[in-house]
């Protein structure tokens, strides 16, 4: 770096060592610096030739040759490494039970919550709650176009299918189900694990 440096002050004129110029008659890799400094202060003062010979092929050859290589023998002491992932099958089997059953319970409520919502949406966003469909604000009817007067109303009940509200019960039904099981089994699990902690726990006896 710092023969470089003096290099560029020489090819500037900042300097005249006599050293310099004799290294520079000598020296390869001082010649290719000054030929370097030389061209990049052509372009910049826009004085290159159309076509510049850069020796592209030269500088590839010389990176290749610093290249370490590498043996056959040293890639056939390599052992590859597999990790092997188990299937859901295994992942599931090594479980417990109570967990295995949480996790379907949740997952039933949440598929049944969904349809309930997506119902709901589907039949137009009417709401079913009664705390809910009082919050709605009052339809205020006025004459239409067509020249028919109707009596002005403050609120309009929401128009609804038997079948839906019986099925929307039904949903309900099931989804408050499955999760009284859920708890069941919560209670369950946590009776026969503290029964198990009971029986693992040995007696002690105090003697006087």
């Amino acid at each position: 770096m710092a023969e470089k440096e003096n290099l560029s002050a020489l090819f500037d004129g900042d300097t005249t060592d006599r050293r310099l110029i004799d290294a520079l008659e000598s020296d390869v890799s001082a010649q290719e610096a000054w030929k370097s400094f030389s061209v990049t202060r052509d372009v910049m003062r826009g004085d290159a030739p159309q076509s510049l010979n850069w020796d592209i092929a030269g500088s590839v050859a010389a990176a290749l040759e610093n290249e370490p290589t590498y043996s056959g023998e040293t890639a056939e002491n390599v052992v590859p490494m597999h990790v092997s992932q188990p299937t859901p099958e295994v992942a599931r089997s090594g479980m417990p039970s109570w967990l295995q059953q949480m996790t379907q319970v949740g997952m039933a409520a949440a598929v049944s919550l969904a349809v309930i919502v997506g119902v709901q949406q589907y039949n137009g966003g009417s709401v079913t709650d009664p705390v809910l469909a009082g919050a709605q604000p009052p339809v205020l009817q006025t004459i239409p176009l067509s020249g028919s007067a109707e009596p002005v109303s403050l609120s309009r009940e929401p128009l609804q299918s038997t079948s839906d509200e019986a099925q929307l019960m039904e949903q309900r039904r099931r989804v408050n189900a499955m999760f009284q099981d859920y708890e069941l089994q919560l209670r369950l699990n946590a009776d026969d694990i503290a029964d198990k902690n009971d029986l693992l726990t040995p007696e002690v006896s105090i003697q006087d």
